[in-house]
């Protein structure tokens, strides 16, 4: 499927980064969950708000965990994102993170590297 056909085909499309004047066409009245920052991108907001499509601005929905970053939406989701690099690290690795001393002996702890990148 194209990328076209997706923005066309699809009743909810979910986005990174704020969709193109083009791609917000092609979703006609649909649902978009994208980071959209409507104060720099307000010829945008106006072309989805005349297309009536429904828009959930991740940039704008606060959080309530830190009053310090009231509108980051994207450190959770890069905590998430690191965790769950570690399990699948984890299970690629097919031995014990942890070291573990028994009475048949013991299992030394695994050296790992962790690469990632943060946007």
């Amino acid at each position: 499927m194209s990328s076209d056909e997706i923005w066309k085909n699809s009743d909810i499309v979910m986005k990174l980064r704020p969709p193109t004047s083009e791609q917000a066409s092609l979703l006609g009245d649909k649902t978009l969950i994208s980071f959209i920052y409507p104060a720099q991108n307000k010829e945008l907001v106006n072309q989805l708000q005349e297309q009536k499509a429904t828009v959930f601005a991740m940039d704008c929905i606060p959080r309530t965990l830190s009053r310090g970053q009231t509108y980051d939406a994207l450190s959770s989701q890069a905590n998430i994102s690191g965790y769950r690099a570690v399990i699948e690290a984890s299970n690629e690795f097919g031995r014990f993170f942890a070291g573990q001393m028994t009475a048949a002996g013991k299992v030394p702890p695994a050296k790992v590297l962790v690469v990632g990148r943060f946007f």
